[in-house]
């Protein structure tokens, strides 16, 4: 920032002097190398323009100065040191960039399971599947369904093969009705010259 004040206790022989600015504050001290071109005199009460730094000792002391009336462009404005927002940039970028890999990460392990899942499932409704079945085969069915067809004949009295009206109703009778007469020769075959003879198979 440049300010302005005016020239006092100048010794030219030492170089050394002190500035009073126009507005309020402290007297501020300038020495030959404080201009940025010394102008060839100098006395007490020149409008000098400044610059502010802090020295060495912790003292205020007036830099980049020149005198009203010199034609040069002013020097830039001194930035006091400041700490970098660097570093801190650096670690929220690396954090930021940590989440973004730890949630790719998961989202990553969660389909990979759901995946590898599938087969498994797949394979315990196949086997669920084959148990049902195996446990309905080897259940008992009534009527046992070879003679599901056999269910259409019931046991009415009949004896003789001439009351028969097919192989299967005699077969029928043979099985499952007392006091049947059709199968004289005991060889399980019932009615063999009117319904169940060789010719028939």
């Amino acid at each position: 920032m440049l300010h302005q004040g005016r020239l006092k206790d100048w010794n030219p022989t030492q170089g050394r002097g002190l500035i009073q600015r126009d507005k309020a504050g402290p007297d501020i001290s300038i020495c030959s190398s404080g201009f940025r071109k010394k102008p060839e005199q100098l006395q007490n009460g020149d409008s000098i323009f400044f610059q502010i730094e802090v020295d060495s000792a912790g003292q205020l002391i007036a830099v980049g100065a020149y005198k009203a009336g010199q034609h040069f462009v002013p020097a830039p404005d001194l930035k006091k040191p400041r700490l970098s927002s660097l570093p801190f940039q650096r670690l929220l970028s690396g954090l930021v960039s940590l989440s973004i890999l730890a949630w790719l990460g998961y989202q990553s392990v969660y389909l990979f399971s759901a995946q590898a899942s599938l087969p498994a499932m797949t394979g315990t409704d196949e086997s669920a599947k084959e148990q049902k079945a195996t446990v309905l085969s080897d259940s008992p069915v009534w009527p046992p369904i070879q003679t599901q067809s056999l269910t259409q004949f019931q046991c009415e009295g009949k004896q003789y093969c001439t009351e028969m009206q097919s192989c299967e109703e005699a077969e029928f009778y043979l099985k499952n009705c007392p006091d049947v007469m059709i199968d004289g020769d005991h060889d399980g075959i019932p009615c063999e010259q009117q319904h169940c003879g060789r010719s028939r198979f």
